[in-house]
């Protein structure tokens, strides 16, 4: 009986920690972003393959893509087009604003002397109600940096990692 008893707590205390696991992992998957700047840069780390191509577009403006693969096969993308012509860049601009198809989020990006210098919009892509993509363009003077990830969560994560810690960082060594 002692035995039987003992069989079951292991059992349920098996279960319990294995519950406890999964759902870590799952509040992960989940869109949950790493709180701190180094948990972000961890969860970056593991997509270490990367490969990336650059060019130039018509009149030469310069652009640049990134795929980055984990051991996992988990994959995002990550994108920059710098625009020689200011006329090109509004029209990129205005077809992304235009394009309201998946926008989950919109708002302003700010300098530290708070002037508006451009805009973060966020788009999903769902396939039979599931999120299959999510893109996010950062928009400044000449730019766009985009982010493409399975997940809002990834998604978030990388921009995070690559973008929001970098300019802390910047800021803190002034």
């Amino acid at each position: 009986m002692k035995v039987l008893l003992i069989s079951i707590v292991l059992l349920v205390s098996a279960l319990t920690t294995v519950y406890s696991l999964a759902a870590v992992v799952q509040r992960r998957q989940d869109n949950q972003v790493p709180a701190t700047c180094d948990e972000a840069r961890a969860e970056v780390a593991r997509f270490g393959d990367a490969l990336s191509e650059w060019g130039s577009g018509k009149g030469g403006d310069a652009w640049r893509s990134s795929k980055f693969t984990s051991a996992e096969g988990e994959t995002f993308w990550e994108g920059f087009n710098f625009y020689k012509s200011e006329s090109r860049f509004k029209k990129a601009v205005r077809q992304i604003n235009e394009d309201m198809e998946g926008v989950i989020g919109r708002k302003p990006i700010f300098d530290d002397n708070g002037r508006e210098v451009g805009q973060r919009i966020v788009k999903e892509t769902r396939v039979d109600g599931k999120t299959s993509s999510v893109l996010i363009q950062l928009i400044t003077p000449r730019s766009i940096h985009g982010i493409r990830a399975p997940s809002l969560g990834l998604a978030l994560t990388v921009e995070k990692a690559r973008i929001t810690c970098q300019v802390e960082a910047g800021r803190n060594t002034n």
